[in-house]
């Protein structure tokens, strides 16, 4: 079976990629059979390396995993993924002793990962330029499989705690961050949301979807796991996971408490035969309750964080050339040794090399020979001694000559296969090695899968071929009908407000309750509708009762509060709704923005709590984070501007609506308002 293959090869190519010593043999036996159980299970140390950070995974560990296909009944029947236990302790780069071939294997591995994604970003540009003429209208067979995936998928995720510990960037000030998760699961229900096993062909399927206890924290003055033997540092990240909000470790000061979701999606398998009725993907999210937290001592750690991420880079760059060797030396020796090693080979040398004639004779040698051994992969195999040649080439190449050579070799090779003559000897190798294993396999439906396979697969998914009509959706048809409401949203700021003072306490507090947002798509025009809801917006500022608990906001001054609405009025407080090619088909774009008045009340006790907690500390070089942020708002800034260009020439009629009530500020003398 193609889609057999297919799901062999990704599954033995992306945990061949992030597993340590990966049973590769026995996993494909499994996945024939549709039974894979792997246990104990290690993580690389570089499966964060397409991050681009200057991190590495000191421990990994993925308890279980399970996968259960059905390979005789794979459209009728369910798919369940299983991961139980994901524990992963992630350090910076200079913490780790260096190994050379360990760090030469890396940069090996991360260089061909980005010489794959340019070759992968190009085909995808191809295939988009190939498809522009086809209707985007069209019950495509694509969208059918997604659908029938969702429909069979039962997922269940448990026990993840993934967490970051750093010593260096403040050594007598050590921190952590991290994620924790209770569980994510997916799976099939009764129209009255009760699980059930969906063992007949139905149009609507029901599946319910919940995440328990999602939680980030930052924890200051953090005991380090690294020092800890591995299984005694796996059984600490197993016991620091939030089971709810109400039994969360209290040693662990979260950024986001405990977070449940409960999404409803109601799948309409064929919505053509029910007259298009009921819309595709009809999804309801709902959420009790958001809660951010932020302290002083995080906020201080944040900016180190980010101030010293640069230098982690550097750091990372040269630690080769620190190797703790000849420690009987005066330190201010060693360290002019290293000076004078990292600048005579990362900078000098390159220089001088790369304008003698020898050094490119031989980079010119090693691309030819590297041109000609991928050249001969894609058109047949490769011995073990050119495998290794080649690997050893594509350590001393960079990426532009390998993707340009890959490129170049793929051309070639493309030219040599039309210009052959098609011979009974040719087509029966060609048949030969269509069914030998590939390295890149690519699914191409309409080649590769016999006829039997395709009526198998359309019958599941109810597909009847490409439909070249103009009229495939009705133009008012919803596909994708997306909502979500939020109960409660509230952003607490803690600090010490006296001197003596051991904990922090809330200085300031957001709330936001009942929020909704709506996105609807309308496939036959490209159309599509947001709608955002925020029922009300306050903020309080400093208890005047010092014993009042801290979740409670009866004795803080209200600082900002709309001053229209009220417990009986209905109307919220913001409103905005942004919609492509109306219905109406009187404008390209249609914006509408309603807002209340608010009514904002000076508060100088939580005014100067607030800019004492969010001042930098006076040694505190921030050149790091302001590059950072200007980097940032740069590229911003750049991607906005070309975004409206575009929108401002291709947009014929823009209707807008704005009506935003007038605030106003009170400036109550002394700094305290008193009703």
């Amino acid at each position: 079976m193609v889609l057999a293959n297919l799901v062999v090869y990704l599954l033995d190519k992306y945990l061949s990629d992030y597993i340590e010593n990966l049973d590769t043999k026995k996993l494909k036996i499994d996945l024939w059979n549709g039974n894979v159980v792997l246990e104990n299970l290690y993580l690389k140390s570089n499966a964060l390396a397409d991050l681009n950070l200057p991190v590495t995974i000191s421990i990994g560990y993925l308890q279980k995993l399970t996968l259960q296909i059905l390979w005789t009944n794979l459209y009728t029947h369910s798919t369940k993924v299983t991961i139980d236990g994901l524990f992963v302790l992630v350090i910076p780069k200079t913490e780790v002793e260096y190994d050379a071939q360990r760090d030469a294997k890396e940069k090996h591995e991360a260089k061909m990962k980005e010489v794959r994604k340019v070759e992968k970003l190009r085909k995808e540009k191809e295939a988009e330029k190939n498809a522009k003429g086809n209707d985007k209208n069209n019950d495509t067979l694509l969208e059918r499989m997604q659908l029938q995936i969702i429909r069979n998928l039962e997922l269940s995720i448990r026990n993840i705690h993934i967490v970051y510990e750093d010593k260096s960037t403040k050594p007598n000030h050590p921190f952590s961050f991290g994620i924790t998760l209770n569980y994510i699961s997916l799976h099939t229900t009764t129209p009255d949301w009760k699980s059930a096993v969906l063992k007949e062909d139905t149009p609507l399927i029901h599946k319910l979807g919940e995440l328990s206890a999602l939680s980030i924290y930052w924890n200051t003055n953090a005991k380090s796991r690294t020092d800890l033997a591995r299984d005694d540092a796996i059984n600490s990240l197993k016991e620091k996971i939030a089971i709810d909000n109400q039994h969360a470790p209290s040693d662990i000061s979260y950024i986001l408490r405990p977070l449940n979701v409960k999404a409803r999606l109601v799948l309409a398998m064929k919505p053509r035969e029910e007259d298009f009725e009921r819309p595709m993907f009809d999804i309801k999210v709902d959420l009790d309750e958001i809660s951010l937290n932020m302290n002083r001592d995080q906020y201080s750690d944040l900016l180190d964080l980010l101030e010293f991420l640069g230098y982690l880079s550097v750091q990372s760059k040269y630690i080769k050339y620190h190797v703790k060797k000849e420690l009987l030396e005066k330190k201010t020796l060693r360290n002019w040794k290293f000076a004078y090693e990292a600048i005579v080979n990362e900078e000098i040398r390159p220089r001088f090399d790369c304008y003698k004639w020898e050094n490119i004779k031989a980079h010119l040698k090693r691309c030819r020979e590297y041109r000609t051994l991928h050249y001969q992969k894609l058109i047949g195999k490769l011995t073990h001694e050119q495998e290794t040649r080649v690997e050893e080439l594509e350590k001393k190449l960079d990426v532009f000559n390998l993707t340009y050579i890959r490129r170049s070799a793929e051309i070639e090779a493309r030219k040599k296969e039309e210009q052959e003559p098609k011979t009974w000897r040719r087509n029966v190798s060609k048949w030969w090695n269509r069914n030998q294993p590939k390295d890149h396999p690519e699914l191409n439906l309409e080649k590769d899968m016999s006829l039997e396979e395709k009526k198998k697969l359309y019958d599941a998914i109810g597909y009847e071929g490409e439909d070249t009509s103009t009229s495939t959706y009705p133009e008012e048809y919803v596909d994708i009908d997306f909502a979500i409401r939020l109960n409660m949203l509230d952003v607490n700021i803690w600090s010490k407000i006296n001197e003596h003072d051991t904990q922090f306490r809330v200085i300031a507090r957001g709330v936001i309750p009942d929020t909704s947002l709506i996105f609807k798509r309308r496939p036959a025009t490209d159309a599509l509708a947001i709608y955002v809801d925020l029922g009300s917006f306050q903020v309080f500022g400093i208890a005047t009762n010092s014993s009042q608990s801290e979740l409670l906001n009866d004795s803080r001054p209200v600082l900002v509060r709309p001053s229209a609405l009220s417990s009986t009025n209905q109307q919220k407080f913001l409103q905005v709704e942004f919609e492509t090619n109306p219905l109406d088909k009187k404008s390209d774009y249609r914006v509408k923005v309603v807002s209340q008045s608010l009514e904002i009340k000076y508060n100088a006790p939580t005014i100067n709590k607030l800019a004492e907690c969010f001042e930098p500390d006076a040694d505190r070089n921030l050149q790091g984070v302001k590059q950072v942020a200007y980097s940032t708002y740069t590229d911003v800034k750049h991607r906005s501007f070309i975004l409206m260009k575009h929108n401002i020439e291709k947009i014929k009629v823009l209707d807008i609506y704005i009506d935003i009530q007038s605030s106003y500020l009170l400036l109550p003398e002394n700094g305290v308002y008193q009703e």
